[in-house]
């Protein structure tokens, strides 16, 4: 019994001596010691304010560690190290302060150190709330333009290839049609249809491309086709990425952030708070906000908040369980007592409400009851339960948490207007619409006609030929010497020497070198100019799409995301090494392509 009253008076002692700690007293202080260059007594005082936030259970304070990153950025050397070993530990996932030390490792000569700090700081750059849904719209625009431009420089690529059998196919057909005289006009014509309809260049690239379909292997026919579906939904997806993505968080989304992480907020409390008129009907608000100045050090206030959602939700226990530990903290153990008997009439399973009861009883010296309450509140959520809750400014006084989720609850609560109040929108009909823009439906159309005038085509006028010796285009039904692979001239020259002169057939063999050298310099041309070419013009569509899209993907990041992106998201964030070798990297694909395309017999 002796014990008990000794635990019982230390406790008392402790409950009645906790102070109210105050992030944003104990921060002016830094300040102030700051602004008369005393690092000595700021970092004193930063102590204290990890002492606090400690006694808060508040784990991170970006705005803290942003604020003495910005300091010791204007204050190199020892006292800027100091305050930028501090502004870590205030927070570990602030970028700006790994970017900061990467800066100065590499100034002092240690490279390793800044990279090491560079990789923590890009790592920390995803995690981090401001800047990670910045990041992950980059990485996806980087991804979309540079699939975007290897689909286009592969259009191009094909529609160059196969171009002179369109020609030769539009004058033949309009030679059958009309006089021979007016072929070539009609061919004009045909081919610069959309050119004569007032379409623009987009149609026009588009419908020459559309018009190679016949001449594709089957595989490249699928490719012609998705590849068309897939730049029509490239607007969609940039105003997916703009309109959704792009977005910052809605208030809901960093207050369930603040929740969850235990992060120290006051703009956002601020903000929050502001809502007060809006959601004054809503106890699920008041008790949010309660939390999160009781998390800022304001018990007062938060009381105040915790009583207006016991009155707007007298039916539930949690409110009540919330006042009842302030006015433990505050030495009313029996105010507190009475609150926690009414919060277990509502919720005879209240764990929390039964763990601080028994705190209670033993600050009233009623032992046995609270030997009682302990156990009923084990029995309910095990002897871990004082674990799963939050501390007070006495570590034995347990507050229920709350998170996203009692966030997301709320929510669900309010009204289309009170949600669009908080910024939680739902998703944009926008990138919907952009199906409709010009550059969509022009790869729309071109991907549903060309299919039609595939399958048309194919059965009514089948395309031409191209001899694989001398590269003469011909009709198989133009006479009965011409094979599916070569020319009535070559048929003539390689299989009936017999009847052939040799002044034929040494003309013959300088057509085919002189096609020859001009096909495969400008083989390796484009092996060069458009990575993957070759390997898509051979049917190898996997292997030439991911060699053209690794190039530009490292191309684009090279030139566009490392110097234009980047310094956006965080200035302090030098890439320089990257930037080289994703220009090598870039450099080694087309040499590769090139080679590849060098090599080709």
């Amino acid at each position: 019994m002796l014990r008990r009253f000794i635990a019982a008076l230390f406790v008392i002692v402790g409950v009645s001596a906790a102070a109210d700690a105050n992030l944003l007293d104990t921060w002016n202080e830094v300040q102030v010691s700051l602004a008369d260059g005393d690092v000595a007594s700021a970092e004193l005082a930063i102590t204290a304010l990890q002492e606090e936030a400690v006694e808060l259970e508040i784990r991170r304070l970006p705005a803290f560690a942003a604020a003495l990153t910005t300091w010791a950025e204007a204050h190199p050397g020892a006292d800027g190290d100091a305050m930028l070993r501090v502004a870590k530990q205030l927070d570990s996932d602030y970028p700006t302060s790994y970017f900061l030390a990467a800066r100065w490792s590499l100034d002092n000569g240690a490279t390793a150190s800044a990279v090491k700090e560079s990789i923590v700081g890009t790592i920390a750059l995803i995690r981090f709330e401001s800047t990670r849904r910045a990041v992950v719209a980059g990485l996806l625009m980087w991804v979309v333009i540079a699939i975007a431009t290897t689909l286009v420089s592969m259009i191009f690529i094909v529609t160059v290839r196969y171009l002179r059998g369109v020609i030769f196919d539009a004058r033949d057909f309009g030679g059958k049609v009309f006089r021979t005289a007016n072929a070539w006009v009609f061919a004009f014509v045909l081919l610069l249809l959309p050119v004569f309809a007032a379409l623009g260049p987009v149609w026009l690239a588009v419908y020459l491309f559309v018009l190679s379909w016949p001449y594709l292997s089957q595989i490249l026919r699928i490719w012609a086709f998705i590849t068309c579906l897939v730049l029509a939904l490239v607007g969609p997806t940039f105003a997916w990425i703009q309109y959704d993505v792009l977005q910052s968080e809605s208030l809901m989304d960093r207050v369930g952030t603040m929740l969850d992480e235990r992060q120290a907020d006051f703009a956002t409390l601020r903000e929050f708070s502001e809502l007060a008129v809006e959601l004054e009907e809503n106890s699920g608000y008041h008790l949010i906000l309660g939390e999160l100045l009781r998390m800022h050090g304001e018990p007062g206030m938060a009381r105040v908040e915790y009583q207006k959602a016991t009155l707007l939700d007298p039916e539930s226990s949690r409110p009540l369980v919330f006042v009842a530990n302030l006015a433990l903290e505050e030495g009313n153990t029996k105010r507190s007592i009475q609150l926690y008997d009414q919060a277990l009439e509502l919720d005879g399973q209240n764990a929390f409400a039964y763990h601080s009861l028994s705190l209670a009883f033993d600050l009233s010296r009623r032992f046995q009851e609270g030997d009682q309450a302990r156990a009923r509140a084990r029995e309910i959520a095990g002897r871990e339960v004082a674990e799963n809750g939050l501390r007070g400014l006495d570590p034995r006084v347990r507050y229920p948490r709350l998170g996203s989720d009692d966030v997301a609850e709320l929510v669900e609560g309010l009204s289309p207007d009170q949600m669009a109040l908080v910024g939680r929108y739902s998703l944009s009909l926008d990138p919907l619409k952009q199906l409709s823009s010009r550059i969509s439906v022009v790869f729309l159309v071109g991907a549903f006609l060309g299919l039609t005038a595939l399958l048309v085509r194919l059965r009514m006028y089948p395309p031409s030929k191209e001899c694989s010796k001398c590269g003469k285009v011909y009709r198989l039904e133009a006479g009965f010497g011409e094979s599916t692979v070569h020319c009535s001239q070559c048929v003539s020259v390689f299989m009936k020497r017999e009847v052939v002169s040799i002044e034929q057939q040494t003309a013959k063999m300088n057509q085919i070198r002189r096609w020859e050298a001009w096909t495969s310099l400008l083989r390796r041309v484009a092996g060069f100019l458009v990575p993957g070419s070759q390997s898509m013009l051979d049917g190898r569509v996997i292997r030439g799409f991911l060699t053209g899209f690794l190039a530009w993907f490292f191309l684009i990041g090279a030139v566009v995301l490392v110097p234009l992106f980047v310094p956006r998201i965080e200035p302090l964030a030098e890439f320089h090494a990257v930037q080289t070798v994703f220009l090598v990297l870039f450099g080694l694909i087309v040499v590769r392509s090139g080679i590849s395309a060098w090599s080709r017999r």
